[in-house]
């Protein structure tokens, strides 16, 4: 449930495997492709620390990769590198990394851009 603490909605997906064997096409990250895991959760998600500066190192490009951090309480193992993060404005990150606390679940993620 939404609250003073936790005052964002999130959900969370999991790309399906792909059974396939040997070389297939790039199918990109699409929410077709993805099992839900949990939806309705309250988080928080604030910025945190600037990542790596973009490779190609246009001019118009920001300092840093855009990294985020997300709160909220789940139980240990549910959420995993690489899973999906869906927020209640349809920004969607993909999770770098997850830490368990005695409380709180708080995810790294990076904000998926086309």
């Amino acid at each position: 449930m939404v609250n003073f603490l936790y005052p964002r909605s999130i959900a969370i997906t999991r790309q399906n495997q792909d059974a396939a064997v040997g070389a297939q096409p790039y199918s990109g990250v699409t929410q077709a492709n993805e099992s839900t895991i949990a939806t309705g959760i309250a988080a928080k998600i604030q910025a945190d620390k600037g990542g790596a500066a973009p490779v190609a190192k246009l001019v118009a490009d920001a300092a840093g990769e855009s990294v985020w951090k997300i709160i909220f309480r789940l139980p240990l193992g549910t959420v995993q590198s690489r899973d999906i993060i869906t927020d209640d404005l349809g920004n969607r990150y993909q999770v770098i990394s997850a830490d368990w606390g005695s409380l709180v679940t708080t995810c790294r993620a990076q904000l998926l851009e086309t």
